[in-house]
C-alpha cells in the first residue's frame, strides 16, 4: 500500500501500548492528556491478558518487519 515497514511497525507499537495501558488500567490523565478515557472494568489481575495482548501485537510487527 506504500506505507513504510518502519512506520507501520511504530503504529502497530503505538497500538500496543494504548491497549496494554488500557487492559492493564495503568492509563493516567497525566499520561493520556485531553484524550484520557476511563473505562468501566472489573478490579483484577489482568498480567496474563496484558502479556498475551502485547504479543499479539509483537507477532503483528514482526509479520511486517
Amino acid at each position: 500500500l506504500g506505507v513504510p515497514t518502519q512506520s507501520t511497525a511504530r503504529a502497530v507499537a503505538i497500538m500496543k501500548a494504548s491497549a496494554t495501558a488500557h487492559i492493564g488500567e495503568t492509563n493516567t490523565p497525566a499520561l493520556g492528556g485531553k484524550r484520557f478515557r476511563k473505562m468501566e472494568t472489573q478490579q483484577g489481575d489482568c498480567s496474563a491478558l496484558v502479556a498475551e495482548a502485547g504479543a499479539y501485537f509483537d507477532r503483528v510487527i514482526g509479520a511486517v518487519s
